[in-house]
């Protein structure tokens, strides 16, 4: 209600405006008698204040502009002043503050009570609520048929659309769910956002957007609300219409819809957590407690979906960054779309995909990675991307090994991101036999006290190492002069007591610089 409406009322038609149109527009919302001029204590926006000039007598001017000054900043919506047989003016003081600070003042008679008043601003006031709770619980009854039926998004949206009988669009990136109906806003664009009023009965936050359309030179109005929901992602529907504010009656009804929204992405997400466990047992059973019995094993990949071909070949995943989530729901999507028929499980620290497919010749490959994945990110993070070898579901036992062999071995000694089990070579023994810490010991003590103390020529010996032994290639790949690197080898022959023409002695040092520049590429990741 507005305070023009309330004195249009006939319980008002003898009072009088003493501050011409002045805040003629300001709503109310409810009414307080004056006690004590000292409301920023009780009162509060849009009351509409009942008071005899009485309680105004005693105070000086200074107290009376503090009080007017103070219902401005408050923004109470009028003050309406009562007179009897002992005062029949107001002065013309008073008048005049309430034209500076914008307060209206209304005169009214002693016959009309201060009751009269209250009812006449409350009783729209509680039929508006009436009718917003009734509005509220119609949807809701027509909702609840939707629920019980377990309706789809689609379904919410064609029941909602009727109701609201406006455009409106839902979008649940995380389902890739965009629905639409009515009509489509596609051209437009938001040129201002502000947030919407609450009203009573509402639990949700709402925004209005002004959007522009360039290419039809049209403007329109949107409601939006953000939809909180257990998958952690955005869900927002909008509710379009001309005008620049909607109805509350409407709000009411998107209310519902929010509601029954929220209930169906609760039941999606429930779903899909208890098929995520399933599959991730299933794919467990399979990967890490493979059963002995092949006709039992047959059964589980059947269960899984993934027994129609001959191959398999897995792809598991470590990372520094596991426990990002967003990180980890990326590697996801990506390894996901290498192959229809997999299967996937995750550990606290690693994840695993089976992939199943017809021919050997399939098979995902390094190359196929290193398109999907950022091999400088990779590497920052620390990451392993392993590659089982292709094998046959009587093999199956030996795909995990391969690839948690693989992501021990280059937490130690960093090969790559991205691996074959396959590069590990005569390495994959020491594995098997849970020797990596052994590895070391093949290294001769004179080489790793060259690594730990001359730097210079290590590095001179592990370039000629992966230059084939060729002192201008080497000379050419640090900047040094080919006699320089001559000194360097003969020192270093001297240092480990050996000879560098002599390939069968060279074996071990060869094997051992590598393993110890990979430790120092390892450590310095």
């Amino acid at each position: 209600m507005l305070l023009k409406q309330l004195l249009e009322l006939p319980i008002l038609k003898n009072s009088k405006t003493l501050t011409g149109s002045i805040g003629l527009d300001n709503p109310l919302e409810s009414v307080m008698v004056l006690e004590a001029i000292d409301i920023e204590k009780w009162s509060k926006q849009h009351q509409l204040i009942l008071t005899s000039f009485y309680a105004l007598t005693d105070a000086s001017m200074d107290q009376v502009r503090l009080f007017f000054k103070t219902m401005r900043k408050i923004g109470v919506s009028g003050l309406v002043i009562k007179v009897d047989r002992l005062i029949t003016m107001i002065p013309e003081w008073v008048i005049e503050l309430g034209v500076e600070y914008c307060i209206p003042l209304i005169k009214v008679h002693q016959d009309v009570s201060y009751e009269a008043i209250m009812l006449a601003v409350y009783e729209p006031l509680l039929n508006h609520q009436s009718h917003l709770l009734r509005t509220y619980y119609e949807v809701r009854q027509r909702f609840m048929k939707v629920e019980r039926n377990r309706s789809s998004f689609d379904q919410i949206m064609q029941e909602f659309f009727q109701l609201i009988e406006k455009p409106c669009f839902l979008s649940i990136p995380h389902l890739d769910i965009h629905i639409n109906k009515g009509t489509t806003f596609e051209d437009y664009v938001v040129i201002q956002q502000y947030p919407m009023k609450n009203i009573e009965f509402t639990k949700n936050r709402y925004e209005y957007l002004h959007l522009f359309s360039h290419k039809n030179n049209q403007a329109i109005t949107a409601v939006k609300v953000d939809i909180l929901n257990p998958f952690n992602d955005l869900c927002t529907l909008l509710v379009y219409q001309k005008d620049a504010q909607i109805p509350e009656s409407k709000v009411m009804i998107i209310e519902n819809v929010v509601d029954v929204i929220y209930e169906r992405l609760q039941m999606e997400y429930l779903q899909k957590k208890e098929r995520y466990t399933r599959l991730n047992n299933l794919a467990d059973a399979i990967l890490q407690n493979t059963p002995t019995d092949l006709n039992e094993l047959t059964l589980l990949l059947e269960e899984a979906n993934i027994e129609q071909y001959d191959f398999y070949q897995a792809i598991a995943f470590s990372s520094t960054n596991f426990e990002d989530k967003q990180r980890k729901d990326l590697v996801l999507q990506k390894l996901h779309s290498l192959r229809a028929k997999h299967i996937f499980f995750e550990h606290h620290n690693y994840l695993i995909f089976l992939y199943n497919f017809q021919h050997a010749s399939q098979q995902i490959t390094k190359q196929t990675l290193s398109k999907l994945f950022d091999f400088s990110i990779l590497e920052k993070e620390k990451a392993s991307l392993i590659l089982s070898e292709v094998k046959r579901k009587q093999a199956i036992k030996e795909i995990l090994p391969e690839c948690l062999d693989s992501i021990r071995f280059n937490r130690h000694f960093y090969l790559a991101p991205i691996l074959n089990y396959s590069d590990l070579g005569v390495f994959s023994m020491f594995i098997k036999g849970h020797q990596l810490d052994n590895i070391q010991q093949i290294i001769p003590t004179g080489l790793y006290h060259l690594w730990e103390n001359e730097e210079d020529l290590f590095l001179t010996l592990y370039t000629f190492f992966i230059s084939n032994r060729n002192y201008k290639k080497t000379a050419e790949t640090l900047f040094l002069h080919s006699k320089t690197i001559r000194y360097r080898l003969n020192k270093i022959e001297q240092l480990l007591e050996i000879d560098l023409t002599n390939p069968i002695q060279l074996v071990n040092y060869e094997v051992g610089t590598y393993l110890l520049e990979l430790k120092k590429r390892s450590q310095s990741k």
